[in-house]
């Protein structure tokens, strides 16, 4: 998958236009206009119809004046556990989206998730195009964590998450991992471990493969973007433009 920055768009579909704005994911997009009151410069439009700059959509009351090549905006977040990666907080746990700083235009989308017991390094765009690359498995980006294994480890055990296991029919595997080294006759042991999906909770059932439970994740890396040792938990950092700038340079985005 390729994504150019610098490709200058001068029509697009309402509906791509609404998911990169974060309303909706690109999948579900279409079930936006069956309902939520869409009109296109005062007239009511479906899914298929063109925007240009400066025309006005008028979302549910909200007016969105359109602009289609927004600069791209980056966000990293420290998430704590207990906060679910929704929209929507429940009666229980609290939206990563609320420790967020508002947006006067569009919304935060965010890259991938994070169940709500794993903490740490959360990426977030207001480019639906970037936030897509970012996550695609064919960009090939890499995940770090540091996780806490509970068990009893061996090489075997090891070298069979190495040379990959079989979850819900598909074979997968760390692409690195390293202990941390400790003494300690616990059976809590800390490892980083590294991946290339981030399929929903991947890493507790690999090692769940080898009858080990990980009772403590969090992730440190995204591709390039490393979480600062000093954002703290429910802290977030804005990217500079010349901090997107390198990000872009770095994951080869022309």
């Amino acid at each position: 998958m390729q994504l150019s920055t610098k490709l200058q768009h001068s029509k697009e579909k309402i509906s791509k236009y609404l998911a990169n704005l974060g309303f909706a994911s690109r999948r579900n997009i279409n079930d936006l206009f069956k309902t939520k009151k869409i009109t296109l410069n005062g007239k009511m439009v479906n899914h298929n119809a063109l925007v240009k700059d400066n025309d006005v959509i008028n979302l549910d009351g909200e007016d969105l004046v359109v602009e289609l090549n927004p600069e791209t905006e980056v966000l990293i977040y420290h998430k704590p556990t207990g906060q679910v990666c929704s929209n929507v907080p429940t009666d229980k746990n609290d939206s990563v989206f609320q420790g967020l700083p508002p947006r006067k235009k569009g919304k935060w989308i965010m890259v991938g998730r994070l169940d709500v017991n794993t903490s740490g390094l959360l990426v977030f765009s207001n480019n639906g195009d970037f936030v897509n690359f970012l996550a695609h498995p064919s960009s090939k980006i890499d995940r770090e964590y540091l996780c806490r294994v509970y068990g009893d480890i061996s090489d075997k055990k090891l070298e069979n998450i190495m040379n990959g296991v079989n979850i819900n029919g598909e074979k997968t595997s760390f692409s690195d991992v390293v202990a941390v080294k400790k003494t300690s006759k616990s059976k809590n042991h800390w490892f980083y471990v590294c991946l290339f999906t981030g399929k929903n909770r991947e890493v507790r059932k690999i090692w769940g493969t080898q009858k080990l439970t990980v009772n403590r994740l969090m992730r440190l890396r995204y591709g390039p973007i490393i979480m600062p040792e000093n954002l703290k938990p429910g802290g977030w950092k804005k990217f500079s433009k010349k901090e997107v700038a390198k990000l872009q340079n770095l994951l080869k985005i022309q």
